[in-house]
């Protein structure tokens, strides 16, 4: 498997293509942080596998571009 920000558990989904980083919420135990814009296939050495959220990531995902393509 390769690491990317989709896959990461500190990865907050905005939409298909782009979410943001948790980390430093995460390093500061700050809710105040700084999230910063990150593409769903970049990657970086924090990176931590989500398992399962994964998979409900990319089913939140498909069900958005399904529900726009019927607005359309």
């Amino acid at each position: 498997m390769k690491p990317s920000c989709i896959r990461c558990k500190f990865y907050k989904v905005e939409d298909e293509h782009t979410g943001r980083c948790r980390i430093r919420t995460c390093e500061t135990g700050g809710s105040k942080a700084t999230h910063p814009m990150v593409r769903s296939h970049d990657s970086c050495e924090k990176w931590i596998d989500c398992e399962q959220q994964y998979y409900i990531r990319v089913g939140w995902i498909k069900s958005l571009k399904n529900s726009e393509q019927l607005t359309a």
